[in-house]
């Protein structure tokens, strides 16, 4: 959780009522910073109906879906996209970024 930046968000008041936002200051920006400086690729995200869902882009092209079903638990799962931005693994919780660093490497060698 200290990863994903998600405990420092429990600690510190809201700066929005707005909990998409919370979620991409909290732990999407973090997490697409830390994917850059890891990889050396662009990394971004774009935000999903519902609220909660989100693409993790690099070249322009999903590669996985961040889902917190729940924000208020704080569990944060992921879900690996294939070439053709349909999903290619199942729904599981996201627990370390190692993971996805090297799923990136793989996927988008430089």
């Amino acid at each position: 959780m200290w990863q994903t930046g998600l405990a420092q968000a429990m600690y510190k008041p809201p700066v929005t009522n707005s909990i998409p936002r919370i979620i991409e200051m909290r732990l999407l920006e973090p997490i697409t910073r830390e994917f850059c400086r890891k990889t050396g690729q662009n990394i971004h995200y774009r935000r999903l109906v519902p609220d909660t869902r989100f693409h993790l882009l690099c070249q322009s092209k999903p590669f996985a879906l961040i889902s917190l079903p729940n924000p208020s638990t704080g569990r944060v799962f992921i879900q690996y996209l294939n070439e053709s931005a349909r999903r290619a693994s199942p729904l599981r919780e996201l627990r370390n970024t190692d993971e996805i660093s090297s799923f990136l490497q793989e996927r988008f060698p430089k």
